[in-house]
């Protein structure tokens, strides 16, 4: 991790990952290095075409700029995304990209948008670490 900056990548830049996108693009202590979301037309990719963002439609093309990313927030309400980074990242070694959970990115957007409750959930079935990544 840089001293100065967190880089930060979103998997999922619809409803909740485009108002973190635009939250942090605010904040000069984090760089936003990636965006992933299935859909080239939802507003984070919008974002990422505006503001030089790598974009993807595939996450797991995110985690091969591994050492360049601190935090994956992952709150695409899929379940098979998040183990399918976990798989990626353990494949190729890395041990220090931190997954966050959909709860702990609505802690986040609801703090940097000084909200005076947790924003909503659009993925309530999203609980826990999720299934444990299989070799």
């Amino acid at each position: 991790m840089s001293e100065d900056k967190i880089r930060v990548a979103v998997v999922g830049a619809g409803r909740t990952g485009a108002p973190l996108i635009e939250a942090f693009l605010k904040l000069p202590y984090v760089e936003v290095v990636g965006i992933a979301d299935k859909n080239p037309d939802c507003l984070g990719a919008r974002i990422a075409r505006e503001r030089g963002i790598f974009f993807t439609e595939y996450p797991d093309v995110l985690t091969a700029k591994g050492s360049e990313i601190d935090v994956i927030i992952e709150v695409t309400g899929d379940p098979s995304v998040k183990p399918a980074l976990k798989r990626a990242f353990a494949l190729q070694g890395n041990t220090t990209t931190i997954i966050v959970h959909d709860l702990v990115a609505r802690l986040i957007l609801s703090l940097a948008t000084d909200a005076d409750h947790l924003v909503e959930t659009y993925h309530p079935h999203d609980k826990g670490i999720g299934p444990v990544a299989q070799d």
